[in-house]
């Protein structure tokens, strides 16, 4: 059985404990969901929650990546914490994608 990883994605400039963004709650289905940022590779679906990706500001946004995705190598201008709603999620660092070196939390 293939598994999904579903991830909640959190994006800042500043410290999470800074954000002051409104409370709200968001059914699953309520979510539009729609194609990956540019630079990553198609099948996967992103949501955005609260925020703009494209602005400067704080941002979230869930992410569905299909069983096997692999996320090419890349940098972010801003902090980002990833909390991994169901799935499993391998995570590496570096300049090159290289399996071996992944981490499985």
């Amino acid at each position: 059985m293939k598994k999904t990883v579903v991830a909640a994605l959190l994006l800042a400039a500043l410290p999470s404990a800074a954000l002051a963004m409104d409370q709200m709650a968001v059914q699953p289905n309520a979510l539009k969901w729609g194609p990956p940022p540019p630079g990553l590779p198609p099948g996967a679906q992103v949501a955005v929650l609260a925020g703009n990706p494209a602005g400067d500001g704080p941002f979230v946004v869930r992410a569905k990546l299909p069983a096997g995705y692999k996320i090419p190598p890349h940098t972010h201008p801003t902090d980002e914490s990833v909390t991994v709603l169901s799935g499993t999620f391998h995570i590496a660092m570096g300049d090159k994608f290289d399996a071996k070196k992944g981490e499985k939390p």
